[in-house]
């Protein structure tokens, strides 16, 4: 026996997961049992990749052999750059103002596997998404005392900060109370906006405009809650969670900062240095090393373990140098952004220029606030309009010119 045969098949889809595609396929020829699992991350790793993965007319020409029997899968997310999507509208929310010098959006959603979450003012809500990733009925509201100002999930959970400085827990009730309910709520955590929130297993990070705390996520009362790691007269922008839940990143107005939060009094400074003349108004952590960082006019992307930006990506190479507002990421190569006048930007990390502009809303000056997206779908929310879906999977599809330039290699 094999010590191979002694790991259970959990750990080696795990260990699987970790391979390139060209690698998978070869230890498809190693056994009946490594045949099996490398299919199954195979399917899987399928399903996550984007047209931008595949530009390179070179890389397809060396995976065209290896690739043959999954062509029907990975020629779907060309659909990124090539197609047009159909549109969809749902839950069409109203504006209010707000008067922060912190930019605390309004409305924000954040994608799960199952449900598109968002709130508007002092409303929760949640989108149900089909298996085909098309979102279909909004599940009954959940409401607050306070209005929303920022959201987190977390097993299942969701979190929420609010402007009266609270945090709360909501989940769903049993299958025949589909309500959201309010589980829990944390009071005079701030004195003002909750205005970014992250969530682990054991932690809540949140902030308020000058101030970092860490609190155990829990429902239950504790004298350790709310344990400042950052106090300062600078204004937070923006806090992010590393990937492996250790590290928490933070911008203010002139300076970036790391913490350990692993550490025992959650006060360990990694880094803390003046990174650029202008504000970081949102951060997203990539990798353990790697940070994306956006501001009114560019992307910058740090890598932790050097002193300068290994990368940038500006609006100006666009005609109307439009604002960014927000952001995500696939965490390898592609990156959303929205802007001040309605659109979606497509960036490919490895290009200098946007791949691809989204018109979401033909309103001008309509901000989108909020934008997630997976392999053939993206949601976006803006300031005058409800849940914008964008579904590449069933679009207008290609004539038969246009599929022979672009898949004529995999056909």
């Amino acid at each position: 026996m094999s010590s191979l045969d002694i790991l259970p098949n959990e750990l080696l889809l795990i260990i699987f997961d970790l391979f390139n595609v060209y690698t998978l396929l070869q230890l498809r020829s190693v056994c009946k049992k490594f045949n099996r699992i490398s299919s199954d991350v195979l399917n899987n790793k399928s399903n996550r990749l984007l047209v931008t993965n595949q530009m390179s007319e070179k890389f397809r020409e060396r995976c065209k052999l290896p690739l043959s029997s999954y062509n029907s899968k990975f020629i779907t997310h060309y659909n990124w750059k090539y197609e047009t999507p159909l549109q969809h509208v749902t839950n069409k929310l109203g504006s209010r103002k707000t008067t922060r010098d912190i930019r605390i959006n309004k409305k924000c959603l954040k994608m799960t596997k199952n449900f598109i979450w968002l709130y508007d003012i002092d409303i929760l809500s949640a989108v149900n998404r089909a298996k085909d990733g098309n979102i279909t009925t909004t599940i009954k509201c959940g409401t607050c005392n306070s209005q929303f100002s920022s959201i987190a999930y977390c097993n299942d959970i969701i979190i929420s900060g609010h402007k009266n400085g609270s945090i709360s827990h909501w989940r769903f009730g049993s299958r025949k109370n589909i309500n959201l309910l309010q589980l829990k709520t944390h009071f005079n955590v701030y004195g003002e906006y909750v205005s970014n929130i992250e969530a682990t297993t054991q932690h809540i990070i949140s902030s308020s405009s000058n101030l970092i705390k860490i609190q155990k996520n829990i429902f239950e009362d504790s004298a350790e809650e709310n344990e400042p790691i950052y106090e300062s007269r600078k204004l937070i922008q923006s806090i992010s969670l590393d990937p492996t839940e250790k590290k928490v990143a933070a911008s203010t107005e002139e300076s970036f900062l790391i913490y350990d939060i692993s550490a025992k009094y959650f006060s360990c400074l990694v880094k803390d240095e003046r990174i650029n003349d202008s504000t970081c108004s949102q951060l997203l952590w990539e990798d353990p090393h790697t940070i994306l960082m956006l501001y009114e006019r560019q992307i910058q992307k740090m890598d932790t373990r050097t002193p300068n930006f290994v990368r940038t990506w500006n609006t100006s190479v666009l005609k109307k140098n439009p604002k960014l507002h927000s952001f995500s990421s696939d965490y390898l190569y592609t990156i959303m952004t929205g802007t001040n006048i309605g659109t979606v930007l497509l960036w490919d990390q490895r290009l200098n220029d946007c791949i691809r502009t989204y018109q979401v809303s033909l309103i001008r000056f309509n901000p989108v606030l909020s934008v997630q997206f997976d392999s053939t779908h993206m949601y976006a929310i803006t300031k005058l309009r409800g849940v914008i879906q964008l579904n590449f999977r069933d679009g207008v599809t290609f004539n038969s010119a246009q599929r022979k330039k672009y898949f004529s290699k995999f056909i």
